[in-house]
């Protein structure tokens, strides 16, 4: 029986992907679950494995072909016991509805959230031209659903899954009761997180998938370093910035105020509390000072916190501050944020920038930590730049970016020269709802935090 592997939702808003390497090649055999080809989105580098097992018949697409979410990926032959193969994987899922009902239905609700597209997908077809019951019966129920990047061979369904990823759960290290050593609710119950080491596994796992898929490209890159030119596809991260700063610039006409900042009494501070920081783990830069001074600035100036709709309508003022910060990733420029950091201490924000900064570079960061920000810091300081005008990041009214400090001569009000550590800093604004002197005393109070850092206390809550 002649079957095509349809490509499913790889994420949220995710709509193609490249074919970074292909793992077969057509005439191949491969077993259910292998990994059969590495796909690079704009956010992460994935393995798809077999849902079958059987022969390739068809790949679809070339080594660095983009491929359409819902297209046909690649054809596969299976063998004579396809059909008893299905039948199995469907008495597998009834077993584990037996088991525990509750688990059928968070696997039913998951799906629909994570592959609501599938729905509106049309049956397909057979290799003789009819529908083929049996495998758009799977597809209705998850059989389709999207690949979890997770070494080996692991039967779970998503309820399943979803579960383990909550308790932080290796699931290579859990043994299963089901059918074919499919993993059921229960036996993720019996195993304690806190025995297992899911971090290394995983974060090995993406990094050798985007080691491979940058070792592809730098292999394309050096045999056109022969020639006197070359030319590459804007793909990835790289082709979603380019949209992005082109609607930017095209629709929101932007200015720039710049300053600098004193930051002698804010050096000190830090290096006062990064012993009590790293005590608990985590490593204090600059960077959580500047979000929280920003975010108590705009507790006095609602405008830089709003977004301006398409047609310039309607101007929607934000109570929640979700400020972005770039992260400067092996897959790409990202800009995660940090949601809610008026609510959050300096800790809080010190320890959720290091877990983005880490899942951002290794490939990990889930969609809804790159949506939903209201303002955004460039710190081009930390890889050495001085002064930078920001691009103002779509839908949002305003950017900052942050230079490195330097020691520079300043006269003091006597005439007298000191040394000061000086930080230059350049604010790009929406100039359809943002005005020259508004944004020049949002940057004061702003700088007022950053200059002497124990002000914010009389705010903090």
């Amino acid at each position: 029986m002649n079957i095509d592997f349809i490509l499913p939702d790889i994420g949220e808003g995710i709509v193609e992907c490249e074919i970074v390497k292909w793992n077969v090649k057509e005439g191949d055999v491969i077993a259910e679950d292998q990994s059969v080809v590495e796909v690079m989105t704009d956010k992460a580098v994935v393995e798809i494995p077999a849902k079958h097992s059987g022969t390739v018949h068809k790949l679809y697409y070339k080594q660095g072909d983009i491929a359409e979410v819902h297209s046909p990926l690649f054809a596969l032959d299976t063998d004579e016991n396809a059909s008893e193969g299905h039948q199995n994987s469907a008495d597998d899922a009834t077993d584990d509805a037996t088991d525990d009902a509750t688990d059928e239905q968070e696997g039913n609700a998951e799906k629909v959230n994570d592959n609501s597209h599938h729905t509106a997908t049309p049956l397909k077809s057979s290799a003789n031209g009819q529908p083929n019951a049996a495998i758009n019966e799977k597809w209705q129920d998850g059989d389709f659903e999207p690949p979890i990047s997770i070494p080996g061979k692991v039967l779970a369904s998503p309820a399943v899954r979803r579960i383990a990823r909550e308790h932080e759960i290796d699931l290579l290290a859990v043994a299963g009761t089901g059918k074919k050593g499919r993993i059921l609710k229960h036996d993720v119950s019996n195993v304690s997180a806190t025995s297992l080491s899911t971090n290394s596994i995983e974060s090995s796992t993406t990094s050798n998938a985007i080691g491979k898929a940058n070792n592809v490209l730098r292999s394309e890159m050096n045999n056109a370093a022969s020639e006197s030119s070359y030319t590459e596809k804007v793909r990835g991260i790289r082709a979603a910035m380019a949209k992005q700063m082109v609607a930017s610039v095209n629709t929101i006409p932007h200015f720039t105020v710049s300053d600098e900042v004193r930051m002698d009494k804010l050096i000190a501070l830090r290096q006062s509390l990064k012993p009590m920081f790293e005590a608990k783990g985590v490593k204090l830069s600059f960077m959580p000072f500047f979000v929280k001074a920003l975010s108590l600035a705009l507790n006095e100036f609602p405008i830089i916190n709003s977004q301006l709709n398409e047609d310039g309508t309607e101007l929607t003022y934000f109570n929640h501050h979700n400020i972005g910060f770039a992260v400067d990733a092996k897959i790409g420029l990202l800009v995660p944020n940090i949601k809610g950091v008026e609510h959050l201490s300096l800790f809080d924000i010190a320890q959720q920038m290091h877990t983005t900064i880490e899942q951002a570079r290794e490939g990990k960061l889930s969609g809804d930590a790159l949506k939903g920000g209201t303002i955004s810091i460039s710190n081009i300081g930390a890889i050495g730049g001085i002064t930078a005008t920001p691009v103002i990041n779509k839908p949002e009214a305003a950017i900052v970016a942050l230079g490195k400090t330097q020691k520079l001569p300043r006269f003091a009000a006597d005439g007298s020269v000191e040394a000061h550590n000086i930080m230059m800093v350049n604010w790009s604004g929406d100039h359809r709802i943002i005005d020259g002197a508004t944004m020049v005393r949002f940057n004061n109070l702003w700088s007022g935090f950053i200059e002497a850092p124990e002000t914010m206390l009389m705010h903090l809550k």
